[in-house]
């Protein structure tokens, strides 16, 4: 064990606590097992806000997940590599703390509201700095958040005003302006072959925090009007007040954080860049189209023109919009949205907070040679996996490099993978293939180009889950 300067409080995305009817494992409603992905998808009253209000958070989900409608991620292999460092409050219970805890988790009910959230963070919080003085306090907390886990975050030090507490908040694809899939599960709902999956889109569509993750920029061109549009501004009745009420929520943020003194809490945004994301979307009076195909209304400039996403958040979307008033930019990952809760760059970053001499001292805020990868994350059983890959960032000819994708059964490195070489099409300036479709359960898809002229071998990949269709 080392010395930690800081109490480094982790909080999950969506989907990554366990939760259970009366805080008991032997009473747990969500923690996602192999069976859940057929059993959320066919029977998901049991994570129903209506069915059941309040759910206790036992602790985070270690392996990755199919929530019904998205994957999510484990968290086990960040919490190993902090646990090779501190020592870890895995429950983050308010009413029994670890004493002398460097680093806890906070699980959360994330179906409701991220100011409940918030509110349970501030309880797990209070009670490990029980003793300590006003002063002992301040700058005392580094919280690392993933996804969601960063708005309640914000939630946390802004609108609760514990940001004296904190000397840092670093943030994984957090979509801090929102995610037009969220908007296109609200409006259009979870989909598999092009069939509405009815029973998950009624469960998500009962949960705030699902409403929390619209976008609160103008993601939506209204083609009838000519104008673009807020995702409450929609004439959606279903969808309005949530999208309305999620939408001044964080208006509150920003004021919040806004205030905040430049003296104040460091703020690292980690997004991923090279990924095709939807970022937008399309209202024809009828219908709403969600697209990854960036149109130009959205005017981004600079260096955004060259940043995609992480496959789930827009890469300008991950970085708040106070946080020109930071003296660092972004942190530019390789990383799609579900590896990014486990990215080295996490432990990276604390050693530098704590002061731990590193060798590695490259920032992350430039665009290095990265694979971005497209790929759907819900296939149905037997249906081929269509995957494409683009070199991006290598200035060179590589329409003759080679390019492999290949699959095996999440988690199991030691199964034979199945593999398929990637052809180039020089139309869409990516390579492109298809891997045989497979039974239920959850997969890994790496995707490597090796001996890549001026960057060297090159990797990515991502969980994808296959089920049956009701």
């Amino acid at each position: 064990m080392v010395g930690w300067r800081h109490l480094v409080v982790v909080l999950p995305g969506i989907g990554g606590s366990v939760l259970a009817r009366r805080g008991r494992p032997d009473d747990v409603v969500w923690d996602a097992g192999k069976g859940d992905i057929a059993d959320l998808v066919l029977r998901p009253d049991r994570m129903s806000v209506e069915e059941a209000p309040r759910l206790v958070p036992l602790g985070l989900t270690e392996s990755t997940k199919f929530l019904g409608f998205t994957v999510v991620p484990g968290y086990e292999r960040l919490l190993s590599q902090l646990a090779s460092h501190a020592k870890l409050d895995r429950r983050g219970d308010p009413q029994s703390p670890v004493p002398g805890a460097e680093v806890v988790t906070v699980p959360y009910d994330f179906r409701r509201s991220i100011v409940e959230a918030a509110e349970r963070v501030d309880a797990v919080v209070c009670a490990h700095l029980t003793g300590c003085s006003r002063a002992e306090r301040a700058g005392r907390v580094i919280v690392v958040a993933h996804s969601m886990g960063g708005l309640v975050a914000r939630v946390w030090m802004g609108l609760l005003g514990r940001w004296p507490w904190c000397r840092a908040l670093i943030t994984l694809g957090t979509p801090h302006r929102g995610a037009p899939k969220a908007l296109n599960w609200l409006v259009n709902g979870a989909r598999l072959l092009g069939c509405e999956l009815s029973r998950p889109t009624r469960l998500l569509r009962g949960w705030p925090a699902v409403a929390e993750l619209l976008p609160r920029y103008q993601a939506v061109w209204d083609t009838v009007a000519g104008v673009g549009r807020y995702p409450h501004e929609l004439p959606i009745p279903a969808l309005a007040v949530a999208a309305k009420t999620a939408f001044d929520l964080h208006v509150q943020i920003e004021k919040c954080w806004r205030a905040m003194p430049r003296g104040g809490p460091g703020m690292v945004a980690c997004l991923g860049w090279s990924h095709r994301t939807p970022d937008a979307a399309f209202w024809d009076g009828q219908r709403l189209r969600v697209t990854k195909d960036r149109p130009e209304w959205l005017a981004l400039t600079g260096n955004w023109r060259h940043d995609f996403g992480d496959g789930t958040v827009p890469a300008f979307s991950a970085l708040p919009i106070e946080l020109g008033n930071q003296p660092r930019g972004p942190d530019r990952l390789p990383e799609r949205h579900v590896p990014m809760a486990y990215s080295s760059r996490i432990m990276e970053l604390l050693a530098d907070y704590e002061g731990w001499p590193r060798i590695d001292h490259v920032r992350g805020e430039e665009h290095q040679p990265a694979i971005g990868l497209d790929l759907e994350e819900i296939y149905a059983v037997g249906e081929p996996i269509a995957v494409e890959a683009t070199l991006r960032e290598v200035d060179a000819d590589v329409s003759g490099q080679g390019v492999w994708a290949l699959l095996r059964p999440q988690g199991d490195q030691t199964a034979a993978p199945v593999h398929t070489r990637l052809e180039w099409d020089g139309v869409g300036g990516c390579f492109r293939g298809m891997l045989p479709g497979q039974a239920e359960g959850l997969y890994d898809v790496d995707v490597l180009a090796q001996h890549v002229p001026g960057a060297g071998d090159l990797r990515t990949g991502d969980t994808l889950a296959v089920v049956t269709g009701e």
